[in-house]
């Protein structure tokens, strides 16, 4: 006999009290939302993304709220919500995309990989996986293959080179403490940059493992990629660090160490390496800086291993970008120059602007304003240039935006917000999909005006730069925020300041 619609709603009712009852205990507890949402779903038998939502008492309608109020210009219903909790016993696949999302509108440390059991995993694909996928490891694991030594080796034998890679991707993953307690040297990229400008070519990439690998694998890491990169650029490197060295040491490793002829072992050891840069931005963005100085020497060898010249043109600009970053001018400066002749040689009107705009930056961090003029009007010549060149897919971030947000980084750095400000306004006409870095430079925006002693505007930008800096894990973020805090605290009896202020956290406050 069916139950009536009465007998139903009573025992939705029940159910409810019950879980009511079972959190209020968790949370009397002490425990954090993630404890209790784990509690819930043992006790309940339920599936993760409900029981986040239930571990904070949210029916759906405030959750699909939370979601746009996290996610701006992602229009997620009720009933979104209620066919991602369904799923895959019915209803619609949440994206990665979605996953980041949910777990950005949860907060409390909530991860994408907490918003996933095993039956989901079972419907998603092997690259979907590895995207979540908490593999059990042991902090005492031994290390794969070679030497790790500190990370900072470029080892002419790119073989052994790769073997110190591996061991350090292991020992990452395996400890969250990985070279917590160790520092960055900005001379320690001499010697690197030294051997990719002047090293003889080498041995040609053959691997000789028992497993055969070939272009769908290597598809599979340029997919793996594709969705790293978007989620990093969407809500910053602390959401998705920790996948990526995941991803190098699983399923990267295992592919290096298997069976290929040159042209594959070519187009694998650049993809490797392509990750190997990721992992380092995103440590670089978590303020992880020994840690990504590292995987960018390791992703500068793979890439001369690999014979990839733009690639390691980049790799060089990346860590120019990263000792700038860390007022380290005159070492910014040259690998900038490096990264610059790189380009030059391989044709890549953009890459080689991008280096020239490095310069400049590592000049402006000097205090040098002539010699970052000069590099600017090189950057520039050099951009105007590139629209007849063809551009890596890697470097695709790299546009008009970008350009006038790091002519605008120069023009702060020599306390020049005259300058910098239409450079500030024209970087924020810039693509969607790169949300941190709409921060930073909002972030900028906010710098030029102060400088201009444009108090008001300064602090009503610094508002929607906090504004959108919630979303994000990222340190650079938090730092940018720091610093206008400081540069605003003089002002609090204004009634922005004050509004800015209240958005930060204690950590950001002066």
């Amino acid at each position: 006999m069916a139950a009536s619609a009465r007998e139903v709603d009573m025992a939705a009712r029940s159910a409810k009290a019950s879980r009511d009852e079972v959190r209020d205990e968790l949370l009397a507890a002490g425990l954090s939302v993630s404890a209790v949402a784990a509690g819930m779903a043992d006790r309940f038998g339920l599936r993760p993304r409900l029981a986040w939502r239930y571990a904070l008492d949210w029916p759906q309608w405030r959750l699909a709220q939370e979601f746009r109020v996290a996610n701006p210009g992602l229009a997620v219903t009720e009933s979104r919500i209620s066919e991602w909790e369904n799923w895959p016993y019915g209803g619609t696949k949440p994206t990665p995309e979605a996953l980041a999302g949910l777990a950005v509108a949860f907060g409390h440390g909530c991860a994408p990989a907490d918003l996933v059991d095993a039956l989901d995993l079972a419907h998603l694909s092997r690259a979907e996986q590895a995207l979540f996928v908490r593999p059990v490891v042991s902090a005492t694991s031994p290390a794969l293959v070679g030497n790790a030594k500190n990370g900072l080796d470029f080892h002419p034998d790119w073989a052994l080179s790769l073997g110190e890679a591996m061991t350090m991707w292991q020992q990452d993953m395996n400890r969250r403490d990985f070279l917590l307690g160790a520092g960055f040297s900005a001379s320690a990229y001499t010697v690197p940059a030294f051997r990719w400008l002047t090293a003889p070519p080498a041995a040609d990439p053959v691997g000789t493992g028992s497993r055969l690998v070939g272009t769908p694998d290597i598809e599979l890491i340029h997919q793996m990629l594709r969705a790293f990169r978007e989620v990093d650029n969407r809500f910053g490197g602390g959401q998705v660090r920790d996948a990526v060295v995941r991803f190098l040491s699983t399923d990267v490793a295992a592919l290096l160490q298997g069976r290929y002829d040159r042209a594959v072992g070519s187009c694998l050891l650049s993809a490797a390496a392509q990750v190997t840069q990721l992992a380092a931005w995103t440590s670089y963005d978590v303020g992880r800086h020994a840690t990504a100085q590292r995987y960018l020497t390791q992703a500068l060898r793979m890439a001369a291993a690999a014979d990839d010249r733009p690639l390691g043109a980049e790799i060089l600009a990346a860590m120019s970008h990263q000792a700038a970053y860390l007022r380290h001018g005159m070492e910014a400066v040259d690998l900038a120059r490096a990264a610059e002749r790189a380009a030059t040689d391989s044709g890549i009107g953009a890459l080689a602007a991008e280096a020239a705009v490095l310069e400049a930056q590592g000049h402006a961090v000097l205090g040098d304003q002539a010699a970052s003029a000069v590099a600017l009007d090189r950057a520039e010549r050099a951009f105007d240039k590139a629209a007849n060149t063809a551009t890596p897919q890697w470097l695709g971030y790299f546009d008009q935006s970008y350009l006038a947000a790091k002519f605008g980084q120069c023009f702060t750095a020599l306390g020049r917000g005259d300058l910098a400000l239409p450079f500030a306004q024209r970087s924020l006409d810039m693509d969607s999909a790169y949300a941190r870095g709409r921060q930073f430079n909002l972030a900028l925006l906010a710098r030029a005006h102060h400088q201009t002693g444009e108090v008001e505007q300064a602090a009503e930008v610094a508002v929607d730069a906090a504004k959108a800096a919630v979303e994000l894990k990222s340190e650079r973020s938090r730092d940018y925020l720091r610093d206008l805090a400081s540069r605003l605290a003089p002002h609090v009896g204004l009634t922005k300041v004050q509004e800015f202020m209240s958005l930060l956290s204690p950590a950001q406050a002066p």
